[in-house]
This record gives structure tokens, sequence and C-alpha cells, in this order.
């Protein structure tokens, strides 16, 4: 029996110890907790940048391949409706090119799409000309090819359209470009 309250004892003394020492930290473990609350801290931090950085590049390659579809599927339009070429005013093969399309419409008659300004602009006969490109997009290449036929048959336009973000940023998460090629035929033949 008294082998069992020498135990008890001992047992009452070490959970008293144990609760003196846990009221407080030690250095040591207050530099690891400072550690890793450190390192966690980093890695959410460094997390949280690639997040908002991939954000701004997704931006503005989304940005920038809207407004190239939007005006090579404008052109397009315009070649496909059109009456005839105006292959005499017309510009093809240096850039900026100018391409000129007779409509059946008068009020539409000439149609002139070409480059003023790094903006890709449509005239429609003696209306002002229309920027087809937003202000965050400047077009740098636009060049028209004549795949017109020898026997005048068929009329077949190419064109090369480069658009580039507008930015006066260097980062290079701002910074994109895309080129775009396609060909329209006028069906009216």
């Amino acid at each position: 029996m008294l082998n069992y309250k020498l135990q008890i004892k001992k047992l009452i003394l070490n959970s008293q110890l144990l609760t003196l020492n846990s009221k407080g930290f030690t250095y040591i473990e207050a530099i690891l907790y400072i550690a890793i609350v450190t390192l966690m801290m980093n890695a959410l931090v460094s997390f949280a940048w690639n997040i908002i950085n991939n954000n701004a590049r997704s931006s503005t390659q989304q940005e920038i391949s809207s407004q190239g579809r939007y005006v090579s599927e404008r052109i397009l339009y315009e070649i496909r409706n059109a009456s005839d070429l105006n292959a005499g005013t017309s510009t093809f093969g240096t850039n900026p090119g100018t391409l000129s399309l007779a409509e059946t419409v008068s009020a539409n008659n000439p149609t002139i799409i070409t480059v003023t300004s790094g903006k890709a602009t449509i005239k429609l006969g003696a209306a002002t000309a229309v920027n087809l490109n937003s202000n965050d997009t400047t077009v740098t290449n636009l060049v028209f090819t004549n795949n017109t036929s020898a026997d005048n048959k068929t009329k077949n336009i190419s064109f090369t359209l480069t658009l580039q973000s507008n930015t006066t940023s260097n980062r290079a998460d701002y910074i994109g470009s895309i080129t775009i090629q396609s060909t329209g035929e006028i069906r009216s033949n």
C-alpha cells in the first residue's frame, strides 16, 4: 500500500511540473513557431501573387484575341458581301494595306478598309471612318493579297492582321500580340 501511495505522489508531482512548464514558451519554441508561420505566409503570398499575375495575363490575351476575332470577321463579312473589288484603289502586299470594295448599296460604295494610327478602320461610302478595334489594342500589320483568278471569275482576297496590346507597362503580363491570317471570296460573281 505504501508503494501505491508513493506512486500517486510521484504522479501528482509530475503533473504539477508539466503544468508549470506549459505556462509559457521557451525561446526555441517561439523561434520555431515564428519560422513555421513565416513559411506558411510566404507560400500563401506567393500563391496569391501567381493568381494575380495569371489573371492579368489571361485578361490581356482575351482582349487581344476578341479584338482580333472581331476585326477579322468584320473584314471577311465585308469581302463576302461586296459586289466587286476595286483593285485600282486597293493596296496589296504592303503594310498598311488598303482594301476598296464595290457595294450594291450606293450609300456604302465604296467600302474602304485600312489602318489609321494603329486602328483598323472601315469607311462605308461617304460616311466617316469607324475604328474596328478598341483603344486597348493596336494594329501593327494589315496586309491584303489579291488572289483573283486569271479569268476574273473568282475574286479571292486574303489578309494578315497583327494586333498587340496597347500598354505602357513593361510587365510581360500586360504585353501580348496575335496574328490572324484569313481568306474571303467576293460572292456576288
